[in-house]
């Protein structure tokens, strides 16, 4: 075994590399959730509101009903 450390003298750095990444890998993929899912957080997600706000030319109105069928004459 000393032959071939002496022989190649990068092998326990490049272990020893090889588990520090494997080491910080794991911890990112974890992170401080404990590997829980995201979708148990407070912030409820995205903010839906009533939509933008239409700069409409004039003459030009929004429906009044949205959900009434728009049939073809």
């Amino acid at each position: 075994m000393l032959n071939f450390l002496t022989s190649h003298p990068f092998y326990i750095p490049f272990i020893l590399l090889n588990a520090f990444i494997v080491y910080k890998v794991i911890k990112e993929v974890l992170g401080d959730n404990g590997g829980d899912d995201d979708d148990d957080d407070d912030d409820e997600g995205v903010f839906s509101d009533d939509g933008p706000t239409l700069d409409l030319p004039p003459g030009v109105t929004l429906p009044v009903s949205p959900k009434e069928p728009v049939l073809n004459d």
